[in-house]
């Protein structure tokens, strides 16, 4: 008898508590997103996934050296019919050492290999 009263006891109290516990349906916060980046725009990130400091590349201006490590980046231009640009990444100062990865209109990288020190923006 006492181990059936037990449970019960048990059971009544975690149902207790189940029904005081808040529900919330969005306990995460929203991924970042690569479109956050403004239209039209070549974008680096310090973190992988689109955090972090963030900083713009001009289309078209050749080898820059990044302002600080770049973990993730993303291209906004769309592509279309008009001249494609390209944002490409790597892991050493003046666009050498390892591509790490390049990404043209409409595309993303959230994740990098390693470190981008530089990139080569093209038309």
């Amino acid at each position: 008898m006492w181990r059936t009263l037990t449970r019960a006891s048990l059971v009544t109290a975690v149902a207790a508590a189940a029904a005081v516990l808040p529900v919330s349906s969005a306990s995460a916060a929203p991924a970042p997103d690569p479109w956050d980046c403004p239209a039209e725009s070549l974008c680096g990130w310090s973190g992988a996934g689109f955090v972090g400091l963030v900083t713009t590349f001009r289309p078209g201006a050749g080898c820059l050296d990044a302002p600080f490590p770049l973990r993730s980046v993303a291209n906004t231009h769309r592509g279309g019919t008009g001249i494609p640009v390209a944002l490409l990444v790597y892991s050493d100062k003046q666009c050498t050492g390892r591509l790490l990865g390049s990404v043209r209109g409409g595309q993303s990288l959230p994740t990098l290999p390693a470190d981008g020190l530089s990139v080569w923006s093209v038309w």
